[in-house]
C-alpha cells in the first residue's frame, strides 16, 4: 500500500495521549472504514441491520466511514484511502463476486499491511474460486459450512485482555446461528470466543469450536466473528463493542488503555510500538518512555564520535509475525541514551528493581570478551558502578551490578549472574533481572521464559554507589567508543521497575508479556 507504511510511521510517531471514548475505547478520529456488502447468493434479512450499525460506530467514533455494495471501488486506488475494509455480512453461496483484478486488488491491500473485518457470512463467499479462494479462506481463518437452526447458546470468552472482548462477561449467552466450520482455525489464528457446543442442539459438533478470532495474515489484520445472522444481534451493545474492537484492531489502533503490564513501580517502558521518532526512512532518532514518568522521558542517538555519522541509529522493524505483529527495534552495535544522570540511581542503592527485556540476539560481534550489552547505566569512569544486562559472545544472557566498592569486573562486589545456556539466535524470549531491596547483601537474579529463577548471586548493596546514565543497546553512555560492548540484536519492549517484583507478579508479567506477543513461555 503506497501511504500505508507512512501513515503506520505518523502513529508511532505521534501518539503519546489516549483518547478514550464513551464506550472505552481509543478514539481515533481518522479511521477510513470502507463497509461493504456486495453479493452473491442468500442475502440476510439482517443486512440492512449490519450497515446500519457500522455507520453508527462509525459516527460515535468519528470515523469516515464509507457504505456500499457497489462492486467497482475494489480497485487498488481506492482502497488504499481505507485504514479496514469490512465485508458486512455479504455472502457468496451463490457465484462469484469479484473479478480476478479486485481479487488481486484485495490481495494487494492485504499485503500492504490493510486491515480486514468479517462479519458472519463473509465466511460463506464459497464460490471465487482457483488461488484466491483459497488464500480468502486463510484470510477469514476457515470456511462456513453449515449450522442447525436459530437458537440460543453460551459462549465462552477465552481472551478477556483484546480491545474486541474487554467488555464481555466470562460466559455470554446469545441467540443467533451457529455454524460449524470446514476446519477448525486456532492453529493459525489467536481464539477470542468460543462456542459451547453442549448449549445447543442439533449440527455437527466440532469438539473445540472457536467462533470470533484474530489474525496477522500475509502482511495485514483480519478479525472474523461468525455471530451476526439475526436481525437483533445488530442492536446488542455487546456485540456492537465486539465489532469495534475488531475495526480499531484491524487498523493497527489497539486498546491502549488496556493494561499489558503492571504499573506499581514501573520506572521505564520502552514499547517498540509507540514514541519512536524516525528520520531517514525507518532510522531511529528517539524512543520515549511510555511510562508515566517525567524525569525519564526520551532516549536519543548516541552518534558522537562514530567514523560514519548517522550509523548510531536503530532500525524500527514493523508487525513482526513472530512477535504477534507489533514492532521490534535492531540494535546492530548501537546505543540510545537518557540524558537524565541521576534517575536510575537508587535501583543499585537499595530500592531494588526488576527488569524485563522481550529480545532477540542476532550473532555476536566479538570485542571484549563476553561483554555484548543491550542496557546499562554504568559510570563512565571511576569504579564503573550500575547496572547491566548482557549475553557473552556464545549468546549467553547475563546480568549484574556493579557497587562501586572495589573495581574490578565479576567478583563479590561485581557478580556476573549468568545463565547455563545460550539464546537461539533470531528467536524471541522473555528474559528478565531482579536485584533485591534493602541494605546488606540481597540476591541478584535472573530469569528465561519463566518466573523461576535462572541464575542467582548474591550482591552487596552499597548506598554511595554513584552510577550514570541509562543506556539500551549499550552498557552506558560510551562516548569514546560508540558501539563498543553494544549487542546486536532486536528489542520489541524493555520495562524496569523501582522495586523487586514478587514471586506471583513475576509470574503475572511473564504471562502477560507471552500473551501480549504470542511468545511460549515455561510457566
Amino acid at each position: 500500500m503506497k501511504y500505508r507504511g507512512l501513515t503506520k510511521i505518523v502513529f508511532v510517531i505521534l501518539i503519546s495521549i489516549n483518547l478514550i471514548s464513551p464506550s472505552g475505547v481509543v478514539a481515533q478520529n481518522n479511521i477510513q472504514v470502507l463497509n461493504f456488502q456486495a453479493d452473491n447468493g442468500y442475502e440476510h434479512p439482517s443486512k440492512d441491520e449490519a450497515i446500519a450499525m457500522v455507520e453508527k460506530i462509525g459516527s460515535e467514533n468519528g470515523w469516515n466511514v464509507v457504505s456500499t455494495s457497489d462492486t467497482s471501488i475494489i480497485n487498488l486506488g481506492d482502497l488504499l484511502n481505507f485504514d479496514v475494509i469490512v465485508f458486512n455480512n455479504n455472502c457468496g453461496t451463490d457465484g462469484r463476486i469479484f473479478s480476478q483484478t479486485q481479487q488481486q486488488s484485495i490481495q494487494q491491500y492485504i499485503r500492504n499491511g490493510g486491515g480486514f473485518v468479517g462479519i458472519h457470512c463473509a465466511g460463506a463467499i464459497w464460490m471465487e474460486g482457483g488461488q484466491f479462494q483459497q488464500w480468502y479462506e486463510k484470510l477469514i481463518g476457515t470456511k462456513l459450512v453449515a449450522h442447525p437452526e436459530v437458537q440460543q447458546a453460551k459462549l465462552i470468552v477465552e481472551d478477556k485482555r483484546h480491545i474486541c472482548t474487554a467488555h464481555l462477561p466470562d460466559e455470554w449467552i446469545l441467540t443467533d446461528e451457529w455454524h460449524w466450520f470446514s476446519y477448525n482455525p486456532r492453529e493459525n489464528v489467536n481464539v477470542l470466543i468460543s462456542l459451547d457446543e453442549n448449549s445447543y442442539e442439533g449440527g455437527k459438533k466440532m469438539g473445540d469450536h472457536p467462533f470470533t478470532w484474530y489474525q496477522h495474515y500475509d502482511g495485514g489484520r483480519s478479525f472474523f466473528t461468525s455471530l451476526g445472522h439475526t436481525e437483533e444481534i445488530y442492536s446488542n451493545e455487546d456485540y456492537e463493542k465486539l465489532v469495534e474492537g475488531g475495526i480499531i484492531w484491524a487498523a493497527g489502533y489497539e486498546n491502549l488503555a488496556s493494561e499489558d503490564i503492571l504499573s506499581d513501580g514501573l520506572l521505564l517502558d520502552l514499547d517498540a510500538d509507540k514514541g519512536i521518532l524516525l528520520d531517514d526512512g525507518n532510522k531511529i532518532i528517539s524512543w520515549a518512555n511510555q511510562a508515566n514518568n517525567q524525569e525519564v522521558r526520551d532516549f536519543i542517538i548516541q552518534d558522537e564520535g562514530r567514523e560514519t555519522a548517522g550509523s548510531g541509529r536503530p532500525v524500527l522493524k514493523m508487525g513482526v509475525s513472530k512477535l504477534n505483529g507489533h514492532n521490534s527495534v535492531i540494535f546492530h552495535r548501537q546505543e540510545l541514551v537518557n540524558h537524565n544522570e541521576d534517575a536510575f540511581d537508587h535501583l543499585i542503592t537499595g530500592s531494588g528493581h526488576t527488569w524485563f527485556s522481550v529480545m532477540a540476539v542476532y550473532e555476536q560481534v566479538p570485542g571484549l570478551k563476553d561483554v555484548n550489552s543491550f542496557f546499562g547505566n554504568l559510570r563512565n569512569g571511576g569504579k564503573y558502578e550500575g547496572i547491566w544486562g548482557c549475553v557473552t559472545d556464545d549468546n549467553r544472557p547475563w546480568t549484574g551490578g556493579r557497587n562501586g566498592i572495589t573495581f574490578g569486573r565479576w567478583d563479590e562486589n561485581n557478580p556476573m549472574v549468568l545463565a547455563e545456556e545460550p539464546l537461539e539466535t533470531a528467536k524471541y524470549y522473555i528474559v528478565a533481572g531482579r536485584m533485591g531491596s534493602g541494605s546488606g547483601t540481597v540476591n541478584s537474579e535472573l530469569f528465561i521464559n519463566s518466573a523461576e529463577v535462572a541464575a542467582s548471586k548474591p550482591f552487596p548493596v552499597n548506598s554511595e554507589a554513584n552510577s550514570s546514565k541509562m543506556a539500551i543497546g549499550q552498557e552506558r553512555d560510551a562516548i569514546e567508543h560508540p558501539g563498543k560492548e553494544s549487542f546486536d540484536g532486536e528489542i520489541a519492549r524493555f520495562l524496569i521497575y523501582e522495586r523487586p517484583l514478587s514471586d506471583d507478579e513475576m509470574k503475572s508479567m511473564f504471562k502477560r508479556l507471552a500473551k501480549n506477543y504470542d511468545l511460549k513461555i515455561l510457566d
